[in-house]
């Protein structure tokens, strides 16, 4: 007699999907593939058939598979306990994965899946059900004594359908376990005994305890407990020891299979998700860190606003003032040292800026070059002696050791780190003195050694509290609005930068609150050969009077003979830059954009160019290049705003001589012009000497 066929339910709202999954399982024979495209429509059949497994889509328009697998498992008593696998194409989540479990699948296979799985999967229930039904049958045809006769032989079959069971749950890549109602654990899958490297022996009961961490076992006992309390299952998130000692973050989710309100056993799992948890630990970390930092630049941004409209506000104030006809002499030059004073402050802001951004961007570049160290100290006192004197502060450089007069190393980064240091200490000091104690750490005329410079203040000192953000750009130790002290909150941040970029560092060596701070530079350098050594332990006053320096003399005869072009869109920019030539005896004529300035140096002789690069109709690049193909050798600087050493190569790299950006030091402007055009000369003058 042939055996009734066993009937399967397929479930998916695609019809495609349905035809993959029956083509799949058309090699398995005598089976009975039902089809539904709903959940609705799956409700519908259960009356009808005795289903030995369903395949069940979860992502459904209407009711979705979790819902319709409730359903089932709730309301249709003949198919409670159908085996349910959930075919789906949701993304591998654990949390996705265990709602399976929660609602009574017992397996997942994930889209697009091996058909050769899916047909091992669902042969394994369709031998359990054919056993089950088997069991059934000789259950109602035999006597009660037959039933003794055959007990043996069931027995075996149980035994073998728990072997079924256990093999599943074998494959499955989780821990599973099953416990009885008070919690005893009677089976582990051989996912725990590989993870743990427990034995049988030392995981039956309560022996498993161990495995878990003692600051997360009260919290998952107590939870249990509740469970037992409610007959609902429990999730918790706890650490278990893995055979290698490391503790590892586990979800665990438990099942109660219960009957008339009682627990009669539990079934869970235990799933990895220790990288998930360090992974959002590390997140929150860093959306911390984030807003933080998001917040520093928000305060950064609103200082910087502060720091650049104060200056401006002097200008333009002064600068209105300057234009009313009753203002007398007296006056006018105060609101002109006004501007000018302001512009200098204002200008040492952007730069700042820009240093900080070219740090930030990885771009900072130092020059290397020998120079005259005694000299760059004097200069610097007598910068920053100004603001002493109006503060009526001391301020002291002392040389503690022999000092070599010269040296190679960056002089302008020096001057930026070590001003801003001492500029900082004259703010936050009220009275007393600011000293700058100089050393030098290395043998006379050796290829290294190591300049350093404390600078010690009597001033307000810095908080413990405040010391960790010393350092950090676009942070202030103060960023309130009420602060008492400007300024942009870069210079210490920048000043380290700088020193690093230099082989050095720049270091908070002590502090007290209300008693004054000592900062530490030092910066790698080498003397250079046989250059003369200072004798120590004086002030650099004291050298200053002995070794008188060469400076420089700008007047109204350096530039007298010289013809220079000004190629500038700006008519304020060709006047004022104008002025300075013109006062230094230049004659200069200008041209508005490229195109006048290839066509005036083509009609006239010129000693050298002042190029602007951004103009309109032809920029300096390009008539640069112009210039140099049809001949022209005589120097061509670029006077330009843009200040970033990638623009600086673009302007070398066109054909300019040099590269000289906007705000104009009128004295340095002058001195370059005069070099330039004097080294033209001297080349031209040996050339004809040789002919």
């Amino acid at each position: 007699m042939k055996p009734s066929p066993v009937d399967i339910l397929l479930v998916d709202d695609r019809m495609d999907s349905l035809i993959v999954m029956e083509a799949a399982l058309r090699d398995i024979p005598n089976l009975n593939l039902v089809l539904a495209q709903s959940g609705a429509e799956a409700l519908d059949q259960l009356d009808k058939y005795n289903f030995a497994v369903i395949l069940l889509d979860v992502q459904m328009p209407e009711m979705d598979g979790f819902e319709t697998a409730q359903h089932i498992r709730n309301d249709y008593k003949s198919n409670k306990d159908t085996p349910i696998i959930f075919v789906t194409a949701i993304c591998p989540d654990d949390r996705y994965i265990f709602r399976c479990y929660e609602v009574g699948a017992v397996d997942y296979i994930f889209k697009p899946f091996e058909p050769y799985v899916l047909r091992s999967k669902v042969k394994i229930f369709v031998d359990l059900f054919l056993k089950s039904q088997k069991l059934q049958q000789q259950a109602i045809s035999i006597s009660e004594s037959e039933r003794r006769e055959k007990h043996f032989k069931l027995t075996e079959l149980e035994v073998d359908i728990l072997r079924q069971y256990r093999k599943l749950a074998d494959s499955i890549p989780h821990i599973v376990w099953k416990a009885r109602a008070e919690g005893t654990v009677y089976y582990f899958n051989h996912v725990w005994y590989r993870y743990t490297g427990l034995t049988e022996g030392e995981s039956i009961g309560s022996s498993w305890q161990g495995a878990i961490h003692p600051d997360d076992l009260g919290r998952f006992l107590l939870n249990w407990m509740r469970s037992m309390g409610t007959l609902k299952a429990f999730e918790i998130e706890v650490r278990i020891r893995r055979r290698d000692g490391q503790w590892r973050w586990h979800w665990i989710i438990a099942v109660p299979d219960s009957k008339a309100n009682e627990v009669l056993s539990w079934v869970g799992t235990c799933t990895d998700i220790h990288d998930r948890k360090i992974g959002e630990e590390k997140l929150v970390v860093a959306q911390k860190q984030a807003v933080s930092a998001n917040m520093a630049k928000i305060y950064f941004l609103a200082n910087m606003s502060h720091e650049i409209r104060t200056p401006m506000s002097a200008i333009l104030g002064f600068t209105e003032l300057l234009l009313n006809p009753k203002q007398n002499e007296i006056e006018r030059q105060h609101a002109i040292s006004t501007i000018h004073r302001n512009g200098k402050q204002l200008l040492n802001v952007i730069d700042e800026i820009l240093d900080i951004s070219k740090i930030e961007a990885g771009r900072l570049e130092v020059e290397i070059i020998e120079f005259n160290l005694t000299e760059l100290l004097y200069d610097i006192k007598s910068l920053l002696a100004i603001k002493t004197e109006e503060k009526h502060l001391e301020l002291k450089f002392i040389l503690e050791t022999h000092i070599p007069e010269r040296i190679q190393s960056d002089p302008t980064r020096i001057r930026q780190i070590l001003t801003n240091i001492v500029s900082n200490a004259i703010k936050f000091t009220e009275k007393g003195a600011v000293q700058v104690r100089v050393r030098w750490h290395g043998e006379l005329w050796t290829d290294d050694g190591v300049l350093e410079i404390k600078v010690e203040d009597t001033g307000v000192g810095i908080k413990a509290d405040q010391v960790e953000r010393l350092f950090q750009p676009f942070a202030q130790v103060d960023s309130s609005t009420t602060r008492l002290f400007g300024g942009t909150g870069l210079g210490l941040a920048l000043s380290q930068k700088l020193a690093q970029a230099l082989g050095g560092n720049v270091t908070l060596e002590s502090t007290q609150s209300d008693f004054g701070s000592t900062f530490k530079i030092q910066i790698k350098a080498q003397p250079v050969t046989y250059c003369n050594w200072v004798n120590g332990f004086k002030s650099i006053d004291l050298y200053r009077e002995e070794t008188p320096f060469e400076a420089l003399e700008v007047n109204e005869n350096s530039l007298k003979g010289f013809k220079i072009l000004f190629v500038e869109d700006a008519p304020d920019n060709q006047m004022v830059i104008g002025m300075f030539l013109t006062s230094a005896g230049a004659k200069v004529e200008f041209a508005d954009n490229g195109y006048e300035g290839i066509s005036k140096a083509s009609d006239d002789n010129y000693d050298i160019i002042l190029m602007d690069i951004q103009m309109p109709k032809m920029d300096g690049y390009e008539a640069t290049r112009i210039l140099r193909r049809k001949g022209f050798e005589i120097p061509i600087v670029a006077l330009t705003a843009h200040a970033l050493i990638e623009e600086r190569t673009l302007c070398l790299n066109a054909g300019c001589t040099e590269h000289f950006t906007k705000p104009v030091n009128s004295e340095k402007l002058i001195s370059l012009v005069a070099r330039l055009v004097q080294n033209k000369k001297n080349v031209i003058q040996s050339h004809n000497s040789s002919i």
